[in-house]
């Protein structure tokens, strides 16, 4: 059987399985998909042995209330400070399991944020729909504003005490951070460049410059059923009430053999943040409009590229939402080659979560520190 035939069979079955009308439903919202931007947080202060981890509503410098996640070793440190930016479905909840205490216990000061439209950040009564300009990069520069007083340090510019993150983010936390830079690039102000903000950027798993739509087609192209499982993942927000497409989106799939080190019980909480992290998602035809893409030049660079920090991009195996292709994207956008690490999109949760913060941290101390 030829590959013509084998693909319109495919789509008989697909369509027979599914039925017509909602097959053409979920093509139509595939071509508008870009993950939403949602995130939870449980008020908490937890202690991981000598790590103290603090949750607190934090009046940025805009003027906008949102909870933040810290922990700030007991003893003084000199290395910089790490910033966890977050992507869909997700906040400043999911470094706190595994990351912040790995890295907080090797003396790094952490900082979780969450995204505005998530529960630790609503958006205004009525608000379904943020802006990546007006709403996230707006809270990101007033975050990095606030950042010395969250975690007392003292902003002295004239000696040398300056507060520059490392930026680590996930998924869409990612494009806000690219887009955030090429904002800070196109605006009057030329004196400040990106190394003058970050001392390192990180990006996992990261949704590319051009945003979702292109990763979207070719999923389309590729596989009917698993575009399905992702539109209406994301879209229609199955992520929070079916198990089965949850598993796939994030955390590896599932079998009766291994759950990938996420229990049901896990799952159950998960979903229960991704629901009330959901109340106001990312504006996609905004972000189409200002993809950091529209900027770089013909071999997809940034810009910026020769103010830029040192940057990793760091991709998973087995991630049912971002392609080789993606994270070659994003590599290319920031001049450098990606790594990969044996894990779901969900990198810093489940049994591997590990193995991206080994690889994290080995380059921070390699490439920063030395």
């Amino acid at each position: 059987m030829t590959n013509g035939s084998t693909t319109k069979t495919s789509t008989r079955l697909f369509v027979n399985l599914f039925g017509q009308r909602h097959v053409l439903t979920f093509v139509v919202f595939t071509a508008l998909l870009l993950f939403g931007n949602l995130h939870p947080i449980d008020a908490l202060t937890a202690s991981s042995g000598a790590v103290t981890i603090q949750d607190e509503p934090i009046r940025l410098s805009n003027g906008v209330t949102a909870r933040v996640i810290f922990s700030i070793p007991p003893s003084s440190t000199t290395k910089p400070p790490i910033l966890f930016l977050h992507g869909s479905f997700h906040g400043a909840w999911c470094w706190k399991e595994h990351y912040i205490p790995y890295f907080a216990e090797r003396g790094y000061p952490c900082v979780a944020f969450n995204w505005r439209g998530t529960d630790g950040n609503p958006a205004a009564e009525g608000v379904k729909k943020v802006k990546i300009v007006e709403d996230h990069c707006n809270d990101l520069r007033a975050l990095l504003e606030t950042l010395p007083s969250i975690l007392g340090i003292k902003q002295d510019d004239e000696n040398g005490i300056v507060c520059r993150p490392i930026v680590v983010s996930h998924s869409m936390g990612g494009i806000i951070v690219m887009k955030y830079l090429d904002e800070l690039f196109s605006s009057d102000n030329k004196s400040t460049t990106p190394k003058d903000i970050f001392s390192g950027i990180v990006s996992l798993c990261s949704v590319p410059p051009s945003g979702n739509s292109k990763t979207t087609m070719r999923y389309l192209r590729r596989s009917l059923l698993d575009t399905y499982k992702i539109t209406v993942g994301f879209v229609f927000k199955k992520v929070v009430t079916d198990d089965t497409i949850c598993r796939d989106c994030f955390f590896g799939g599932n079998s009766d053999e291994d759950n990938f080190g996420v229990s049901d019980e896990d799952l159950a909480r998960y979903q229960q943040y991704f629901e009330r992290d959901t109340k106001a998602v990312l504006d996609v035809l905004d972000l189409g409009k200002r993809a950091p893409s529209l900027t770089a030049d013909a071999n997809g660079r940034a810009p910026f590229l020769a103010d830029l920090p040192p940057c990793l991009v760091v991709g998973a195996t087995n991630d049912f939402i971002v392609d080789d292709v993606a994270n070659a994207e994003t590599a290319a956008y920031y001049s450098v080659d990606e790594v990969y690490v044996d894990s779901p999109h969900d990198i810093m949760i489940g049994r591997n979560w590990k193995k991206g913060a080994d690889v994290v941290y080995k380059w921070i101390e390699k490439s920063l520190l030395t």
